[in-house]
């Protein structure tokens, strides 16, 4: 079985100043680190567009496909 290594990269991100205080200030106010608290908002964000997609998706579907009782579609990989 392979294994499998997390993979860090390092970038610079440019932010205003007002930006990240305001970033930095909601992180404290959670007990997070600002990287953590910038890695969270990305994943929201990947999360919310994923979502939107699929959305889209389900719009083109038939409204049988809509059904509340069928199951939901696999996610294609």
């Amino acid at each position: 079985m392979p294994v499998y290594t997390k993979q860090r990269y390092c970038f610079p991100l440019r932010l205003s100043s007002t930006m990240r205080q305001q970033a930095n200030d909601l992180a404290q106010s959670e007990g997070l680190s600002l990287n953590h608290f910038i890695s969270l908002a990305v994943a929201e964000k990947i999360s919310r567009m994923e979502h939107s997609v699929w959305l889209k998706e389900q719009a083109r579907l038939p409204q049988e496909r809509l059904n509340p009782a069928s199951p939901l579609p696999r996610r294609r990989p």
